[in-house]
């Protein structure tokens, strides 16, 4: 008897079926995709779709999602995403929400203070100047703690660009990646390596048993980012 004559014998075929077609559902069902926090800050090659493909192959499910930095931190202590890309090291301090960050560092990149060309070689020449920071940044906060004329950007690297070539701004610091992927150095102005920054992806601790997959996901995604460039 073939398999479907088995199903029109009876009954008791017509459960079977049922039962196989109920666990299917809920097998889809109970599929847990992570929402990623992914940077604002983009360049073709580091988009979403990479990264979902690099996950999936790792064998985790993620819906990643664009979302401003300073919103990450309270996104994940509400619970709105599990867990984010990139964040500094120290990530966690700003986090109510107990978070693991990956063993894979996703970057090292310098924190930059980008200036006019002249006299300036670091913050501790800055004086009435006002400087630009990615609002939600803290190793900016930090070093320029002491300055008075802190400008916080909502919109970040890309608007700050646009402020400071149309004078709305006389500096900005940042990190060398935003800073190379908005456009570079403005002419007539000078980037200063002022501090060196390390940069993991983080996940609630709630997914802790996904970590070591979650780190060969990031593994392929820098792989896939660093062939595009080199095309």
């Amino acid at each position: 008897m073939t398999f479907c004559g088995k199903f029109r014998s009876g009954a008791s075929g017509l459960t079977i079926l049922i039962s196989i077609l109920s666990h299917s559902t809920l097998a889809g069902a109970t599929e847990k995709c992570l929402i990623i926090a992914m940077p604002e800050v983009r360049m073709t090659g580091d988009g979403i779709e990479p990264y979902r493909d690099a996950m999936q192959k790792a064998g985790v499910c993620v819906k990643p999602i664009r979302m401003p930095l300073a919103r990450v931190g309270q996104a994940l202590s509400h619970g709105e995403i599990d867990g984010a890309f990139a964040e500094l090291e120290g990530f966690q301090q700003r986090v109510d929400r107990p978070i693991i960050r990956g063993n894979v560092r996703v970057g090292l990149v310098d924190g930059m203070l980008v200036v006019r060309s002249g006299k300036i070689s670091g913050i501790s020449d800055l004086t009435d100047e006002s400087v630009g920071v990615w609002l939600g940044s803290d190793w900016s906060d930090v070093l320029l703690a002491d300055h008075p004329k802190v400008v916080r950007v909502p919109r970040g690297p890309e608007m700050m660009q646009k402020m400071l070539r149309y004078g709305r701004l006389d500096a900005m610091l940042l990190d060398s990646y935003s800073l190379s992927v908005t456009g570079g150095t403005p002419d007539g102005f000078q980037a200063i390596p002022v501090t060196s920054l390390s940069v993991y992806s983080w996940l609630a601790v709630d997914h802790a048993d996904l970590l070591p997959a979650f780190d060969e996901g990031t593994s392929l995604f820098l792989k896939m980012i660093i062939e595009w460039r080199q095309k």
